[in-house]
């Protein structure tokens, strides 16, 4: 399963314990889109990001961190395709996934800690869509939103050059290579880091 995740400056110390814990899990490939640091940002940036990796189908899902959980849901929700969901408690995002099919996850680090915020997005992570009369509703949302223009978000932020994932490492291994370059802008992502060093594959960024 491959996860995309960020966070605005208010998220950030919150974002690093999750990416910590499940990428330690070996079955969630995360790739994250920012913040880097408790410098201040523009939530708006990292969510457009993280909304358009996932309606592009390149990420299974999504999760957003900032302060409360709202301002990051909302940005996220102006991506054609994205079902974000601010689920700052358990029954909220079971129901997120299995009446709404909810691809974004948005977490407020001022309301929850850690332990909550991990079984939250476990549960999330791990409730399917119910479909029957709730598909029928969905359709309505998506119709509603084909008939109207979308901005173009590429006009209004920037994304990362390359994302460098497990895969590529293994594509490099399986053609003999010891060495991937990956530009200076580019996402790493844990365990790309993982399979490079299993694998004596250097990754040099340049």
């Amino acid at each position: 399963m491959r996860i995309a995740i960020g966070s605005d400056h208010g998220g950030f110390e919150l974002k690093q314990k999750i990416i910590t814990i499940l990428s330690k899990e070996g079955v969630l490939e995360i790739s994250d889109f920012g913040t880097y640091s408790t410098d201040p940002v523009d939530y708006p940036d990292i969510s457009f990001m993280v909304a358009t990796e996932v309606a592009r189908k390149n990420y299974d899902f999504g999760i957003l961190i900032d302060g409360i959980g709202v301002g990051s849901c909302i940005a996220a929700n102006k991506v054609k395709g994205i079902l974000a969901a601010t689920c700052n408690e358990v029954t909220t995002a079971k129901s997120a996934r299995a009446h709404d099919n909810a691809n974004v996850i948005v977490l407020g680090s001022g309301i929850i800690g850690l332990n909550l915020a991990l079984e939250i997005i476990n549960t999330f992570l791990n409730t399917g869509f119910a479909g029957g009369r709730h598909e029928k509703r969905l359709n309505k949302i998506f119709n509603y939103e084909n008939a109207n223009s979308k901005i173009d978000l590429e006009r209004f932020t920037e994304r990362p050059k390359r994302i460098l994932t497990k895969d590529d490492i293994q594509l490099a291994f399986k053609a003999g290579e010891t060495v991937v370059y990956v530009d200076k802008t580019a996402i790493i992502t844990p365990l790309a880091k993982e399979l490079a060093l299993d694998k004596n594959i250097r990754i040099i960024v340049r």
